[in-house]
């Protein structure tokens, strides 16, 4: 059995191995683009230092913190979009039936019976929490 690439003569081959030999003696990726670098699985490539660490800044709107936005978005995993506009009774059930936690339940069945919600915002404001602030809107 001869051993070498059964694509390519072996003279192709060594003229192969010669063109990139400085490429993996060196320790460098034999890619000729930087962009094709493959990034650090640890997260410290250049991008990493431009990440934005501001509040309100990198989707956050004015008037509420990464905690808001975060909470917000649980509970809008928890609440069906075809179910608006609701009442606490429904939006409590749809909730349950999403795996939602006892606490997060309860606090739904506590919203006042009489008020519809039409939106997760509103849900989330009469729950009490923080959401956009209106005045710095346009």
């Amino acid at each position: 059995m001869e051993l070498g690439n059964s694509k390519h003569a072996g003279h192709r081959d060594t003229e192969l191995a010669r063109e990139t030999r400085e490429y993996v003696e060196a320790g460098h990726s034999s890619r000729a683009e930087p962009w094709r670098e493959t990034e650090p699985a640890d997260g410290s490539g250049p991008e990493a230092e431009l990440l934005p660490t501001a509040e309100g800044v990198g989707g956050t709107p004015p008037g509420m913190d990464g905690d808001d936005v975060a909470g917000r978005s649980d509970l809008a995993r928890l609440l069906d979009p075809g179910e608006f506009p609701a009442d606490a009774k429904r939006l409590a059930a749809t909730a349950a039936r999403h795996q939602a936690d006892d606490a997060t339940v309860a606090a739904l069945r506590a919203l006042p019976a009489d008020r519809r919600y039409r939106t997760v915002s509103e849900v989330w404001a009469a729950l009490g929490h923080r959401t956009e602030d209106d005045t710095r809107r346009f």
